[in-house]
């Protein structure tokens, strides 16, 4: 079952990476946790509180750009999310489970689904 997992980041595609990192750093007091690439996208990870963004740059249509690209929630075991979600018949945006090794130390692994208006919600175990 997946209900009731803790919030894991919200993942945020910006046409501008560095200045978007220097305002929610500046503007709202986020800090950086993390500054990793997947392929050659850089991406940070920024904490305030318990809320922490994912940001990578993307160019956008102007009608996508300042949205929320995906919520992520928190796996422990993302085999048994992923078989669980394909046994619920749930629509998965992604390519099965995916792998971004070089994040966080070890890497992580995730799938998204998409919900019935769209939006797409992650499952990231990180390794």
């Amino acid at each position: 079952m997946i209900k009731g997992r803790k919030l894991d980041h919200i993942g945020l595609a910006v046409t501008d990476l560095e200045a978007s990192k220097a305002w929610y750093c500046d503007v709202l007091g986020f800090e950086v946790i993390g500054h990793f690439y997947a392929d050659d996208t850089p991406a940070y990870f920024l904490k305030n509180g318990d809320t922490v963004y994912e940001m990578y740059q993307e160019d956008l249509p102007e009608t996508l750009q300042g949205k929320v690209d995906h919520i992520s929630f928190v796996s422990t075991d993302i085999e048994a999310d992923y078989a669980y979600c394909k046994e619920q018949g749930y629509v998965i945006a992604t390519n099965g489970i995916e792998a971004i090794p070089t994040f966080w130390e070890k890497g992580c692994r995730y799938f998204k689904l998409v919900s019935p208006t769209g939006e797409q919600v992650e499952f990231c175990q990180i390794l």
